[in-house]
């Protein structure tokens, strides 16, 4: 698996040092949450960059495929795309309040929400000022920009409609591709109020989001290292690296308009590119 926090076993040897020996144990059950949740997010993102090749080779062998023909997905097809993105949310929002036992320690110990949906409302209300100023800027611009929308989407998926539209498999001038959209609105609460006009193209957003967590997550590490050691630099020059952490008939319409299979940007390196810069904010 990537590296996906390479930083993170220096923040995790930081806390550990600080605390008196019978508490090791219980921090250490609590901060092996935030690698298996990212871990946990990028497989389901690649399952589902995998059920969408699956997908498009429902095109295979039909007769007459032009750039006008549609394939509407089956549930065989359909189905393994939303299970793959339902825990690609799930993962996500989990990784978000895994990093509360974090910033809860580092450098001092606070009493924080367990959520960091409810964290984020009360930074922006003027709560927790106790809270470094980068911390403090870091979730707000993330849960502004990308967490609202993940754990809007976590709660439709659990509680209000399967979240991804009726999937439609097509062939265009750059190759085969989905329209696979998400809800114009990630924040709707009324299921007779979500819809998809014109809806949110599924893969990009899923990219963006995981890549934007990933960033997050060490920019925020960073921060605690520098919080938490006497010498911050070394501490993370050490070296230490971590890699723990509904139908399928063929018809025909006007062309339509998706997300190319496979997708035509890499994802490692945009994982990559997200570590990078969270280290580096």
């Amino acid at each position: 698996m990537h590296q996906l926090i390479p930083d993170l076993p220096v923040l995790d040897r930081l806390l550990i040092e600080s605390l008196p020996s019978d508490r090791v144990s219980a921090v250490q059950r609590q901060t092996e949450l935030l690698p298996f949740y990212i871990r946990g997010a990028c497989f389901h993102l690649e399952e589902f960059e995998a059920c969408r090749h699956r997908a498009i080779s429902a095109l295979d062998g039909l007769p007459s495929v032009t750039a006008r023909t549609r394939f509407v997905l089956p549930p065989e097809i359909a189905d393994p795309l939303s299970f793959a993105f339902d825990g690609l949310l799930f993962c996500l929002r989990r990784s978000f309040d895994s990093l509360i036992p974090y910033l809860s320690r580092c450098p001092r110990t606070l009493s924080l929400p367990s959520s960091m949906s409810d964290l984020a409302k009360a930074i922006d209300q003027g709560s927790y000022q106790s809270l470094d100023a980068r911390v403090q800027r870091d979730i707000s611009e993330f849960w502004r920009e990308t967490g609202q929308t993940v754990k809007g989407y976590r709660d439709q998926a659990s509680h209000k409609a399967v979240v991804l539209s009726n999937g439609v498999a097509f062939r265009a001038k750059g190759g085969a591709g989905l329209r696979l959209l998400l809800p114009d609105d990630a924040l709707e609460k009324r299921p007779s109020k979500i819809g998809y006009c014109p809806g949110v193209p599924a893969m990009n957003y899923a990219v963006g989001a995981v890549a934007a967590t990933v960033r997050l997550i060490n920019s925020l590490v960073a921060i605690m290292i520098d919080l938490t050691s006497t010498d911050p630099g070394a501490a993370r020059g050490s070296g230490i690296v971590s890699i723990a952490m509904p139908g399928g008939e063929m018809g025909i319409a006007a062309e339509i308009q998706g997300e190319l299979v496979p997708y035509p940007v890499d994802i490692q390196e945009v994982l990559a590119n997200a570590v990078r810069a969270g280290r580096s904010a």
